[in-house]
């Protein structure tokens, strides 16, 4: 015998559902509400117990429920929640999105949500535009919607990441804060190994290979998913590595002062309380710039210095820090060394 449908709670997405004939109902983040949705939905006769949909096709809300579904069980973890902080963002702009037509959704919705944020940079815009955009591709490609009503929708140009932190710049970010600070110690390892701000925060006791001086990601939680991602360790490294082991036998080895694992937003916000003190908004992935300038100004060629940042070739060296060949002073420095 067929169990009774009855509402539960997904956390994911804030709200009540059902499932009815294995159609999931959304029936809104009130308890009360979706108790008497719910109840009239199982008032009517079974024959005629179904979601209630546009005449035009699925929802807009049932586009990106779809899509999370698919992204939840397919795609890594931090890409699903990546996606869900846009998509819910976006979702709660519309006041009309669980009954709005996919085909009535105009570019002009994701224009007017994204201008309402005008501190977002035109990268992180281009991202969130992207984020909506995606879902609806998506759909129309498996064959859910005809096509994606903002398939053509204009993005931003996407800017290149120049902010590079010198020597003496790295002096006065690491001494503002305490030795032994958790933020402190996550930067130093990002400006000594060169790794990518996801990967420190992710590190845990399973991936290090101290007999090698080095971490070591699989596959299947590197970037790419297709390449072992090694992090090489300098003697700092090495030594930051070691004190976290005594502490933190399994899990994230960086964490913050209240035990947490580090989050992007929790980094930007110490890093925006840091631009109080000195006058310039810095970004953990500026570190990582730092590291390849320097790598490159002292000698190393190119694939080495890609094969130590996790790069596959040397393709994104060279087109992500060709300023480098801009400097006057770095090719005067090349010049004469090779006359000599």
């Amino acid at each position: 015998m067929a169990r009774t449908p009855k509402p539960w709670w997904r956390e994911d997405r804030q709200a009540w559902f059902v499932t009815i004939r294995g159609e999931r109902v959304n029936l809104g983040a009130d308890k009360a509400t979706a108790d008497r949705e719910f109840h009239r939905l199982m008032s009517q006769p079974p024959a005629e117990r179904r979601i209630a949909k546009p005449a035009t096709g699925l929802s807009v809300a049932e586009v990106f429920d779809k899509f999370l579904d698919w992204c939840k069980q397919h795609r890594a973890g931090r890409t699903y929640e990546w996606y869900l902080d846009h998509i819910q963002s976006f979702v709660d702009s519309l006041d009309e999105s669980e009954n709005l037509p996919a085909a009535s959704l105009k570019p002009f919705h994701v224009i007017e949500w994204t201008d309402k944020r005008p501190k977002w940079g035109a990268n992180y815009r281009r991202g969130a535009i992207i984020a909506i955009q995606r879902p609806f591709n998506w759909a129309a490609k498996l064959g859910y919607i005809h096509e994606s009503p903002i398939r053509n929708i204009e993005k931003p140009q996407p800017t290149r990441r120049e902010q590079v932190i010198n020597e003496k710049e790295w002096q006065a970010i690491r001494d503002h804060y305490d030795a032994g600070d958790p933020f402190r110690e996550l930067l130093e390892f990002a400006w000594e190994t060169g790794c990518r701000p996801h990967e420190a925060k992710n590190i845990e006791a399973r991936h290090v290979d101290l007999e090698k001086h080095r971490v070591v990601f699989p596959p299947a939680e590197a970037k790419g998913k297709r390449r072992w991602r090694i992090i090489y360790l300098t003697p700092r490294a090495e030594e930051i590595v070691k004190a976290k082991l005594s502490v933190h036998a399994t899990g994230p080895l960086f964490l913050n002062s209240r035990g947490r694992k580090w989050t992007c937003f929790s980094m930007a916000c110490r890093f925006t309380r840091l631009k109080t003190h000195l006058g310039v908004r810095y970004a953990c992935y500026s570190l990582r710039h730092g590291f390849a300038t320097r790598k490159l100004e002292a000698g190393l060629d190119h694939l080495t210095v890609a094969a130590l940042m996790g790069h596959a070739d040397a393709t994104m060296l060279a087109r992500v820090y060709s300023h480098i060949g801009e400097r006057e002073d770095h090719l005067r420095e090349q010049l004469d060394r090779g006359s000599t």
